[in-house]
């Protein structure tokens, strides 16, 4: 591996009989802040007519990221708001591709990166599930088989028939979470989705995400909800201004935290 590529890389390990894994190896994702006038096209017209040059300001959203984790792990991501983290999952999820550094995995990536952001509102929740089913290459003789146990675990009752434009955002949690996990995942993205469920329903996900983690998932969650992730997690990684701040135990990632924030 080359640890120090300036250009991004992204990449899938080889198939085979190795185990799922993440890779980054110091990954740095960055923006070219925007002015107001850049935003709109009469700004950038003017702007050009009058010689000003384009705005060069950078924002590093993330940087110097070096981490790897694999088979079986559930991994917490904290830090405050504009840390990073949601970043971090994208680049892992393969919705942004790193300005420097390389990323690396073994195994299928499953994003459960915003509530309800993969579900069409015009649709029910059935189609729904037929409509994840054939963007995900699931046969729909699988689908008809696995439509039960999703309608069981979103207990949407028949709201499962009613446009998903007319759910609260718990319901649309709930069928996300449900469509996500439904085939066993290798590896499992969720930023703050559960966030948004209530008790009841977070129990059943944390659950559900022992019954991956027992078949060998890869497990990523971005959560402020610390005692949550203190519960559920093997490993945590605290983010600041983009860079890992900590990486280790649950407990003492979190003590460091929130010693951080004061």
């Amino acid at each position: 591996m080359n640890r120090t590529a300036t250009v991004g890389k992204v990449g899938r390990a080889s198939a085979g009989t190795g185990r799922v894994f993440i890779r980054l190896e110091q990954v740095g994702v960055k923006f070219r802040l925007l002015t107001e006038k850049d935003l709109t096209l009469k700004g950038r017209i003017l702007s050009r007519l009058a010689g000003e040059p384009k705005s060069d300001r950078e924002f590093w959203a993330l940087r110097g990221i070096d981490f790897e984790a694999g088979h079986g792990e559930v991994v917490g991501i904290i830090g405050p708001n504009g840390s990073g983290k949601s970043t971090l999952l994208r680049v892992i999820a393969g919705i942004l591709y790193p300005s420097e550094g390389r990323v690396e995995s073994r195994g299928q990536i499953q994003p459960l990166l915003d509530v309800g952001g993969t579900l069409n509102g015009n649709l029910t929740g059935r189609q729904n599930a037929y409509l994840y089913a054939a963007l995900n290459r699931i046969p729909r003789r699988m689908m008809d088989e696995l439509i039960p146990k999703i309608m069981d675990f979103a207990e949407l009752g028949p709201f499962f028939d009613v446009p998903t434009r007319m759910y609260s955002s718990g319901m649309l949690a709930r069928l996300s979470f449900a469509l996500a996990t439904a085939l066993h995942p290798e590896v499992l993205l969720v930023d703050e989705v559960l966030a948004v469920g209530d008790e009841r329903f977070q129990r059943k996900s944390y659950f559900r995400m022992l019954k991956l983690i027992e078949r060998g998932s890869l497990v990523l969650i971005v959560s402020h909800n610390l005692a949550f992730i203190e519960q559920v997690c093997t490993r945590a990684i605290l983010l600041s201004a983009g860079r890992i701040a900590a990486d280790g135990r649950p407990s003492d990632v979190i003590a460091r935290y929130r010693r951080q924030i004061g």
